[in-house]
C-alpha cells in the first residue's frame, strides 16, 4: 500500500508514472491498459486535490487527510450501502463493536429510496418499547437531518455508550405523520426466541400445532431453541410454525445451529462466493446435534426477514425439510470483511468491503434476490403495524386496544399443516 504520508502528492505522480512507464513488452495488453488507468486516476485525483489546496475558501477543509478521508467515503459507499471507509473513528468503533462493548437502540436500518429506514426494531429492545416500527424512516439524529449521511455513518450516530439518549424525528409513511422520539441506548441483550407454545384449538381445530418466533440470530439461539423444542414436544405437538417475519438476521454460526437440528451432520447449509466463484467458495456445514426435528414445519416469512434468517429459510426450502410461506424477503446476503490498511502511520484506518455473496444448498444466490416463498401470503402494512403493535409491550400500556387481526399466512400454515396430518392419518391407517 502506497502512503502519501510517506511520499507526498509529488511522490505520487512519480510512483504512478514509473509503474505506467514499464518497458514495452513487458506487459499484456490489460496489464497495461490497469496500469494506464491507474495512472489516469491517480493524476486526476492529485490534480483536483491540489487546486483546492490553492483556490478554495476555507482553507481549514483542505487539510490533506480531511479530504482524502471524504474522497475514500464517497468512493466506498458508491460500491453499495455497507461498504465503508473507516477512519480512525470508525475503525475504532468496529474493533469495540467486534468485542461486544458498545450500546445501542436495538433497530436494524438500512437505506429505503436514498431514505434511512428502520428494518425492524429488535424485539425487547429499547426502540422496540419506545413503539417504533418497520418502515418508519429516521429523519434526524439529534436535530440534525439524515439526507446525507451514509448507512455506516448514521449507525455510527446512534450508537454508543449506554445510558446515553438518542433524538430521532421519525416520519411513519403509513400513517403520514411524524414525531420525535427519544431512545436510551442500552447493550442490547434480548431472548432471541419468543411466543413459544401450541396455537389455540379454535385456530387450529383440534391439531396440535407448535409455533416459535425467533426474533434475531445470537450466540445463544441454538440453546434457546432446543429449550423451545422440548417445551412443544411435551406440550405434545405435531407439527411446527417457525415465525422468521421480521427477523433482521445476525450470526450465520446460529443459523447454522437452528438449520442442523433438521437435518444430518455435515449438510451443506450456505455458502459464500466471491469474484473468482469456486476458488474462493466457503461452505457451511451442519454440525452434529443430539436433538433432530421430524415434525411437518412451515417457516413464515416476510418483507423484513432478512440475512441469516434468509439463511435459515433458504437452506430449509432446499433441503425439503420445511414449506416458505409468506413473502419474498429483504434480499440481504452479501459478506462484508473489514480490512485495515497498513499505511505505516498512526492512527489505525481500514474499510469494510463487500467481497462474497452468500448461496443456498442449491446454490440459489440470495443478496438482491431475496427467498422466494412456495406459497405466497400477504398481509397490508397496516396489519403488519398492527400485530406488531400488539406484541410491543409499550404500546399495549399506552391503553391501545387488543383486537383480533387476521393473519392471512399464519393461518395459510395453519391449512397446510392440518392438510399434511390428514394426509398421512389416511395414508397409515388405523389396523
Amino acid at each position: 500500500m502506497i502512503s502519501l504520508y510517506r511520499y507526498g502528492w509529488a511522490g505520487l505522480f512519480w510512483i504512478a508514472a514509473s509503474a505506467w512507464a514499464a518497458p514495452e513488452g513487458t506487459k499484456t495488453n490489460s496489464a497495461t491498459q490497469a496500469e494506464e488507468g491507474r495512472y489516469r486516476s491517480a493524476l486526476l485525483f492529485a490534480n483536483v486535490v491540489e487546486l483546492i489546496r490553492d483556490e478554495y475558501l476555507d482553507i481549514e477543509k483542505t487539510d490533506y487527510d480531511k479530504m482524502t478521508y471524504a474522497a475514500l467515503r464517497g468512493l466506498l459507499s458508491s460500491l453499495d450501502p455497507h461498504s465503508q471507509f473507516l477512519d480512525p473513528e470508525n475503525y475504532k468503533l468496529i474493533r469495540t463493536e467486534t468485542e461486544g462493548q458498545f450500546g445501542g437502540l436495538g433497530i436494524s436500518i438500512g437505506l429505503l429510496e436514498n431514505q434511512l429506514t428502520i428494518n425492524v426494531p429488535i424485539e425487547g429492545g429499547p426502540a422496540y418499547r419506545a413503539g417504533l416500527l418497520p418502515g418508519d424512516r429516521i429523519v434526524k439524529i439529534d436535530g440534525a437531518g439524515t439526507q446525507k449521511l451514509t448507512l455506516g455513518e448514521a449507525i455510527r450516530k446512534l450508537r454508543g455508550r449506554p445510558g446515553g439518549v438518542v433524538k430521532l424525528t421519525v416520519y411513519r409513511p403509513s400513517e403520514t405523520r411524524t414525531m420525535e422520539v427519544s431512545v436510551v441506548r442500552e447493550m442490547i441483550q434480548v431472548p432471541t426466541i419468543t411466543d413459544v407454545g401450541l396455537l389455540s384449538e379454535n385456530t387450529t381445530r383440534g391439531e396440535k400445532i407448535g409455533y416459535l418466533r425467533v426474533t434475531q440470530f445470537g450466540e445463544k439461539t441454538g440453546h434457546e431453541f432446543d429449550a423451545a423444542l422440548s417445551r412443544l414436544e411435551a406440550q405434545g405437538a405435531v407439527a411446527l410454525i417457525l415465525d422468521l417475519r421480521d427477523n433482521p438476521g445476525g450470526l450465520v454460526d446460529a443459523a447454522v445451529e437452528v438449520v442442523s437440528r433438521f437435518v444430518p451432520k455435515d449438510t451443506l447449509v450456505v455458502a459464500t462466493e466471491g469474484r473468482k466463484a469456486t476458488a474462493e467458495r466457503v461452505e457451511y456445514l451442519s454440525r452434529a446435534c443430539t436433538r433432530r426435528i421430524k415434525l411437518p414445519t412451515v417457516v413464515l416469512v416476510n418483507g423484513n426477514t432478512a440475512s441469516a434468517a434468509e439463511i435459515v429459510a433458504g437452506a430449509l426450502q432446499d433441503l425439503g425439510k420445511a414449506v416458505i410461506v409468506g413473502e419474498t424477503t429483504f434480499g440481504k446476503g452479501s459478506v462484508q470483511t473489514v480490512q485495515r490498511l497498513d499505511l505505516s502511520v498512526t492512527p489505525d484506518v481500514g474499510v469494510r468491503l463487500t467481497t462474497a455473496h452468500y448461496t443456498t444448498p442449491s446454490r440459489k444466490k440470495i443478496h438482491g434476490v431475496g427467498i422466494e416463498p412456495d406459497i405466497t401470503a400477504r398481509l397490508t402494512r397496516g396489519e403488519e403495524q398492527s400485530i406488531y403493535r400488539q406484541r410491543s409491550p409499550g404500546l399495549q400500556k399506552s391503553g391501545l386496544p387488543v383486537v383480533e387481526i387476521q393473519d392471512e399466512p399464519l393461518d395459510r400454515a395453519v391449512d397446510l399443516l392440518r392438510g399434511w396430518k390428514v394426509v398421512a392419518r389416511r395414508s397409515y391407517p388405523t389396523r
